[in-house]
């Protein structure tokens, strides 16, 4: 039986030869080199990716489009300004009808009274008669005594002249006027014209004990009561004219120039007249009939005259009576004149107008222009151009909260057109987007490179397991 100590299994290898690594350490330092130089290259990309690494993409801010306005289309035309002003109505003729003669008031005629029409020669009012009566009655008799006496003289000259030719007497002129009764004749003469004024006078005095109307018109108030004791001269009532009547308007005096005159031209401008208290769509017709050389009390407006015939539309028929509104004297209506004068102008909303005189031009360009103007005529909706715009330009009527000249604007209509900025924008875009993509390449390489880094990890872990085992 063997006793010899029993020698580990291990030992029964035969040793390496001397100078020559084992296999597990040749291994291992390949493993490792391989591990260095996977990650000199994950550093030398890295490197170079944060060298040449792109900027993150700045987008450039995107300008808001440009304001869009309103616009309209300027051209000239044969234009004239509509004139608006406002007037008070005044009566043509306005009488107040007085006595000539004293007396007692008689009873009215029927239908003498306020507001009532009356005509031309018809009775208003009338005075007892009786003492006028007696005062002709006596005027006519003295007459007929004149008349007689005159009569009688001329007898007297008859006999006379008979008895100078009688005699035969030639005296001097002055003797002879008075045989012949020369002054006895011019004296009777005389009486009788005396007698024959103081009749007609009675007649005259007579007839004016009844009062009669001048003209057409209307009574406007009674002043008296019957009965009433009257002197001379005496205020019975007033009486309106009703032919016509007149609007008295203010006009600011650089409006002359656009109307024409009655008076002056044969044809006044035409007048539309309306009030507030009128139905709505009812209106009169005027003509602009005379302009005063005085201005108004403040001394800032013209005064023009504005005839209107038939004012109280008695003459019109009972059809067209209850559309046609009747003018009352102090009524204050609105006048609208239409000018038949006409100029070479260009007609713009009021909205269009600026401070200074000033007009907005959109360019064909989309920038705005401020246009000086020459203003012939500013009205209340409208304002009428002399200079400063040419045909098919583009005037601006909306209103800007800022503006500055050459600011870009687009009509309301007009297609929107991209600017160069929004454009340059839309190329940093897409670089970005290329970077973006350059970005994410690189993001690759950097995960390949960590995935290296775990490999090389983990070599060197079984590298150390191996070199424990052995």
């Amino acid at each position: 039986m063997d006793h010899s100590p029993e020698t580990p299994a291990s030992s029964s290898a035969s040793p390496a030869p001397a100078g020559r690594p084992a296999p597990s350490s040749r291994r291992l330092i390949w493993m490792r080199l391989l591990a260095l130089i996977i990650l000199a290259l994950a550093i030398a990309l890295a490197a170079w990716w944060m060298n040449h690494r792109p900027g993150a993409p700045k987008r450039a801010p995107s300008e808001a489009p440009a304001p869009m306005v309103e616009v309209v289309t300027v051209s000239h035309a044969a234009n004239a300004p509509t004139l608006e002003g406002f007037g008070r109505v005044i009566a043509d003729r306005q009488t107040t009808v007085s006595t000539r003669v004293s007396g007692q008031l008689a009873p009215f005629p029927e239908g003498i009274e306020a507001g009532r029409e009356v005509r031309e020669n018809q009775l208003l009012a009338s005075l007892d008669q009786l003492d006028y009566q007696l005062a002709l009655r006596q005027a006519e008799a003295d007459l007929a005594t004149a008349e007689a006496s005159l009569a009688s003289e001329k007898g007297e000259q008859i006999r006379a002249a008979s008895e100078y030719k009688t005699f035969g007497r030639n005296l001097p002129a002055a003797q002879k006027a008075l045989v012949l009764r020369e002054p006895q004749l011019k004296s009777a003469q005389a009486a009788v014209e005396s007698a024959r004024a103081s009749r007609d006078q009675a007649k005259l005095n007579l007839a004016r004990t009844e009062i009669r109307a001048p003209y057409d018109g209307l009574i406007s108030e009674r002043l008296v009561g019957e009965g009433s004791d009257l002197n001379a001269f005496t205020d019975l009532l007033t009486l309106v004219a009703t032919d016509r009547f007149w609007v008295r308007l203010n006009l600011p005096q650089a409006d002359m120039e656009w109307l024409s005159t009655h008076a002056r031209n044969g044809q006044g401008t035409p007048v539309l007249l309306s009030s507030k208290a009128w139905p709505d769509g009812q209106h009169r017709r005027g003509e602009v009939w005379s302009v005063l050389p005085s201005l108004e009390d403040n001394g800032l407006l013209t005064q023009v005259m504005v005839a209107v015939e038939d004012p109280l539309a008695l003459n019109v028929s009972e059809e067209a009576r209850a559309s046609t509104p009747a003018l009352r004297i102090g009524d204050v209506v609105e006048a609208t004149l239409t000018p038949q004068r006409t100029a070479s102008l260009i007609e713009l909303p009021i909205s269009a107008l600026r401070s200074g005189q000033q007009v907005w031009v959109l360019t064909e360009d989309g920038h705005l222009e401020k246009r000086s103007v020459g203003v012939r005529h500013l009205g209340n909706d409208t304002l009428l151009v002399a200079d400063g715009l040419v045909d098919g330009e583009r005037v601006i009527t909306s209103s800007l909260s800022s503006v500055e000249a050459g600011m870009a604007l687009r009509a309301r209509g007009d297609a929107p057109t991209p600017t160069p900025t929004a454009k340059a924008a839309d190329d940093k875009t897409t670089a970005g987007d290329k970077n973006a993509t350059v970005e994410k390449d690189t993001a690759t390489v950097d995960k390949s490179a960590t995935v290296a880094d775990q490999n090389t990890a983990a070599a060197d872990k079984n590298a150390t397991t191996t070199g424990s085992d052995s």
